[in-house]
């Protein structure tokens, strides 16, 4: 992941925030075909995504279920709390994109917990009592609010947006930005969610 490779070059924090990119989807989401239907791309879009993702490392499928992603967010509030939110992130993002999965589905959210070192019991429990619903629904609003309309989009400082898959350069320009003073450095987040 290019926002990744930041890390090892800046001194940037990522935080996840919810985002609902197709509200309506029910919780065991529909299949893809339904939720495409009729949608056009320009030539070539969908090839040019899969090269950026190939770029990155990443063979891009188009999993055959949208998922409603409410519980994945909860779940990635649960992530947080246990020190794994990149680890769990990273897990959630290739369930879905290379692998298909649907990631709305409880039994595939509390597997990568476990697999990322959280424990799925303790995430199963979390789900059921609706424990991060709140933060979540309040972090949709605040997207909502910022004006914030696809996926994924990283903020910077809470004031600059970088939306949709860029190259690496585009990242460390806004970075070296924030490090000279030219954004904010009040606090050097990057907040990314799909």
């Amino acid at each position: 992941m290019r926002a990744e490779r930041l890390f090892g070059e800046f001194d940037v924090e990522f935080d996840a925030w919810a985002y609902n990119l197709r509200p309506g989807i029910p919780p065991e989401g529909l299949p893809r075909d339904e939720v495409y239907r009729g949608r056009r791309y320009p030539s070539g879009y969908l090839d040019r995504l899969r090269e950026t993702a190939r770029e990155s490392g990443i063979e891009m499928i188009a999993p055959p279920v949208v998922a409603n992603t409410f519980k994945a967010h909860e779940a990635t509030e649960y992530a947080k709390e246990g020190g794994r939110l990149l680890r769990f992130h990273r897990a959630v993002f290739a369930a879905y994109w290379e692998k298909g999965e649907n990631i709305g589905d409880e039994d595939v959210l509390c597997r990568l917990a476990g697999e990322c070192g959280l424990d799925s019991d303790g995430l199963r429990a979390a789900l059921a009592d609706g424990r991060y619903a709140q933060r979540v629904e309040e972090q949709m609003a605040w997207a909502g609010a910022a004006g914030l309309s696809g996926v994924p989009t990283f903020v910077f400082n809470e004031k600059f947006a970088l939306v949709g898959a860029q190259d690496y350069e585009v990242f460390a320009d806004v970075a070296r930005r924030v490090q000279r003073g030219d954004l904010p450095a009040r606090q050097a987040g990057l907040k990314a969610e799909g």
